[in-house]
Formats: C-alpha cells, structure tokens, sequence
C-alpha cells in the first residue's frame, strides 16, 4: 500500500495476502469436503471476507487521516473521491462478470447449476450484477456479493468518515446500531452486519497513525480473539459475516500488522506479491476452482491453477487498467458525470492532490 509523500505500508499487502489466501483456501477446502458440516479448520477459513472488509476501510481511511494530521485538510470532493473508487474496482470487476457470463454458455458452465438458469434469468442478473446489486448467491461467480457490498461502502464512506472526526461517540453509536439492525431488526441484510466490519478498520487507521499503545497488545489479544470466535464458529452450521467477534479479531489482526514483529513477517516478498494480485485473484478464483474440481482435478492442483490464473488476470487485465494514464482518463470522464450533481466536499479546506487509498 503507497500513501502520499512516498510512504509505504508494505504489511498491508501481505496481509491481504493472508485474507486472500484463507479465502481461497476456505473454497477449496470446502468444494472438497463431502457430507455433514464442514470442519472447523474448513469455515475459519471463509473468515478472510472479514479480514478484506476492515482492510478496506483502513486503506480508504488512512490517507484522509493523514492528509488531516499533516496539512488540516481531509481530502478530495465526494463525486471525485467515487470516481477513484469506481474506475478502480469497476472495470476489472466489469471484465471478469462479462468473461465468466460467457463462459456460462459453454462448457465451463455457471458456477452454480446451469440447470437451473434460463436466458431471461441470466440476463437479468447480469444487469443487477454490472451495477452492483447482487444477489447473496450470483450466478456467475459466488464471491461477487462482496464487490456489491464493497461500492455501496464507498457511497457511505465520506460520510462516515466525517462522522468518525466530529465524534467518535456518534461513529461508535451507528456501528452499534448496524449491529443491532442486523441481529434484531426486521431485514438483517449483509449490509448491516459488515458495516462495523469496515468501520473498525477506519478505526485502524487512526490508531496506526497516532501510534497509540494498543499496537504493542494488538497480537496477542487478536490471537485470543480469534481462539475464542473459533471456539464459537465450532457449535455453528454456517459462516456469518456479521458475528462482532470475528470482526474485532480482524480489526486487533490489523492494528497489530502496523508494528512489530508481525508487521516484520507480513512484509515477506512472496506474501506482497499475492496481496498486489489479491483482487484479481478474489475475482477468478472460484469458478475455475469448482470447475477444475468438478471435472476430477485435485483440490490443492485446483487452487494453485486458481491462483496463477489470478495472476495471469492481473498482468493481463488489472495492472494495464492501472496505469496513471488510464485511471486519468476514466476518472475524468467519471467526474464529468458527476458534476452533474455537484457534491459537498469532504472539508472546508481545498482537497490535496494525489490522495490515492489503495483497494
């Protein structure tokens, strides 16, 4: 991760890498596993989601924060800020849906049963799919109701941010709200319950920068919290995104990669090249996981193809649309747009050039 002024968090890759990989794992694994509930080692696995959400929230928050520590501003207005984000995330995301929506039609199939799909259903989804309202279970990749989850955090952020600098009572009121929404309310919608999840990695953020003391604890109380939510995942059937436990563990995992030796360890060459490459991998991995599984390939065999082929997608697709130039050029068109509504900027203060979050 590369903040303005040339700084460097170089740890955050690699602990994408761990998010990306334990999801990976979790697919295999569990395409693997025949009858009755899967094992715990299995479900824990799924907990990379988690990881990914507060990981997000840090990386969108720190340079906000920081840009506010060191010159008193907060950064760019709310439409361009949106469209950095969707030039960002949209077109790979938009180029893998369309890739795997044709492959459906042929012999790699959808991810779930293509029995079941017809042409108008189809073509409906890839319509909710391309503007980011998918379904908890979508057709062409089961991993994208996260890409939905992810935009619709971008639309709240800014303001959310702005929330958590006025008062941090009030932030910590909405988080526990959602939590409330989620568990109590009439919907329950992955929304409210992964909210908190990216709040606290805003919360991360600002620990990390002002250097707080929780850092030299953070390891070994997210080490506990994560035995303890592990003892708790084993009485249950299913993977709830949702569960505050395991996002406090996400969130202590990310305060402690900021310093030390876990930091130290997260910086190994290997685990940031992954992390570089995790939002390709994210996007490709599991079709082609379950359709090397399913025509009789071995699961471990299955996830090191998943894996290079999310590699090959970002050489051949991510980083090209990378390039400085690219995103300049989408971005103005996007802000174009956008001037159509002219939004409020984050801060009274003029925005500062160059503030570029990391995904």
């Amino acid at each position: 991760m590369k903040v303005p002024g040339g700084e460097r968090l170089d740890q955050i890759d690699g602990l994408r890498a761990v998010a990306v990989l334990a999801v990976v794992g979790f697919h295999t694994l569990l395409g693997a596993w025949h009858g009755g509930r899967a094992p715990l080692w299995v479900a824990c696995g799924a907990r990379g989601v988690d990881l990914f959400f507060a990981i997000s929230g840090f990386c969108l928050a720190y340079p906000f924060l920081r840009a506010r520590r060191l010159t008193g501003t907060t950064g760019p207005a709310y439409g361009a800020f949106l469209a950095r984000r969707l030039s960002r995330i949209a077109p790979p995301y938009w180029i893998a849906l369309l890739g795997f929506a044709a492959l459906g039609l042929t012999g790699f199939g959808f991810p779930t049963a293509a029995a079941v799909h017809r042409g108008p259903e189809v073509l409906r989804e890839l319509g909710l799919d391309a503007v980011f309202l998918t379904s908890s279970a979508p057709t062409f990749d089961a991993s994208f109701w996260t890409i939905g989850i992810e935009m619709r955090w971008y639309l709240l952020f800014p303001l959310l941010l702005g929330v958590y600098m006025r008062s941090r009572v009030a932030f910590g009121a909405v988080g526990l709200a959602c939590w409330i929404a989620y568990f109590f309310g009439p919907f329950g919608v992955a929304d409210e319950g992964t909210l908190p999840c990216f709040m606290l990695g805003i919360v991360a953020a600002d620990v990390c920068l002002a250097r707080l003391r929780i850092r030299r604890y953070a390891l070994g109380a997210g080490a506990a919290t994560l035995a303890l939510a592990a003892a708790l995942q084993a009485r249950s059937a299913g993977v709830d995104h949702g569960d505050p436990l395991w996002q406090i563990a996400a969130f202590l995992l990310l305060v402690a990669a900021t310093g030390g030796v876990f930091a130290r360890v997260l910086r190994w060459a290997p685990l940031r090249s992954i992390g570089i490459a995790s939002f390709s991998i994210y996007l490709v991995h599991q079709p082609i996981l379950q359709w090397l599984e399913g025509v009789g390939i071995a699961p471990w065999s299955s996830a090191v193809a998943a894996l290079a082929c999310g590699f090959g997608f970002y050489y051949a697709v991510e980083r090209p649309l990378f390039d400085p130039g690219v995103r300049a050029a989408m971005e103005a068109g996007l802000r174009r747009l956008g001037s159509l509504v002219r939004p409020r900027t984050l801060a009274r203060a003029p925005a500062q050039p160059g503030i570029t979050p990391s995904p």
